[in-house]
């Protein structure tokens, strides 16, 4: 089992090493071999905006230039994932990005901005689209914690008190909502995750496919909630966790990567290229959840 689970690991990192985006290849080499924090943010760079916010293909299924909130969540997660702090001038320019587009009437952001629909992307991917306040406002919130010493204290309690009012009237089984909910309790203060964690434990057991015959479909895996033994949804999945980790190991293609479990139904040459950029991602998100249960 032992040299199995090293060939699993080896094909991986051969295919990051080679096939994947540099940003990938360089947040491997930091998290793994002790490689650069400056190589990540090098990388990271290329897809912050001028107005501070990410955009550029940050997140592959949509491909425009722009800057988005969605895209923005991403680029923060991974600064504050490579410990980039206050003083690093990406992330201040990230959160007043986020500062400034926040949108009052709706108590969040909009998910992806009208140029959206000007470039490549998935069939989901349009403007205005019906989109459910927590993806990406709860993952907001929660950065905007990880980051409250630029943040006005009065903007973030109002907007944490609006978070847990909505999330503790919330019925729902959207999984990529739930996922943005256990980021936020990740960054929020564990006296202020306990407020809503009764809901969020009753989101996961709605949203999460717990059926080994259903994982090769389009569904929210119990390792994409339940990342390491330390989350905080373990004990709901425990029992099913080590034949969601079969599942993975069964699943690596033959590259040495993981591939996407959803296309995008038109843009055909452009979704090749997303892919193979997927491919990288949830490699490497699947070695971080390797290593944590060992």
């Amino acid at each position: 089992m032992e040299q199995l689970l090293n060939d699993h690991y080896q094909h991986a990192v051969t295919f990051l090493k080679t096939k994947a985006r540099p940003l990938e290849k360089a947040l491997y080499e930091f998290e793994f071999e002790n490689g650069s924090r400056e190589q990540v943010l090098e990388e990271l760079k290329v897809y912050q905006n001028e107005d501070g916010g990410f955009g550029k293909g940050l997140e592959p299924d949509f491909r425009c230039d722009a800057s988005s909130a969605l895209a923005t969540t991403i680029g923060l997660q991974l600064l504050a994932r490579v410990g980039a702090d206050e003083s690093d001038p990406m992330v201040q320019k990230a959160i007043q990005y986020v500062l400034h587009t926040f949108n009052e009437e709706k108590m969040g952001w909009e998910i992806v901005p009208e140029e959206v629909e000007t470039a490549p992307r998935a069939i989901w991917w349009n403007y205005g689209g019906d989109w459910p306040w927590g993806n990406p406002n709860a993952e907001m919130t929660g950065l905007l914690h990880h980051y409250k010493g630029l943040v006005p204290s009065t903007f973030l309690d109002k907007l944490t008190a609006h978070a847990f009012s909505y999330i503790n009237q919330l019925e729902t089984d959207d999984h990529h909502e739930l996922q943005c909910l256990v980021k936020l309790m990740r960054a929020l203060p564990s006296e202020d995750a306990e407020k809503i964690s009764v809901r969020v434990r009753e989101t996961a057991q709605k949203s999460v496919t717990t059926d080994p015959e259903k994982w090769h479909g389009y569904c929210l895996l119990p390792l994409q909630v339940v990342p390491s033994s330390k989350s905080f949804l373990y004990e709901e999945f425990k029992d099913i966790i080590p034949a969601n980790i079969k599942h993975l190991l069964d699943t690596q293609a033959e590259d040495g990567s993981w591939k996407p479990a959803w296309e995008w139904g038109r843009f055909e040459d452009v979704w090749e290229i997303a892919k193979q950029e997927w491919s990288g991602v949830l490699t490497l998100d699947n070695l971080r959840v390797l290593r944590a249960f060992e």
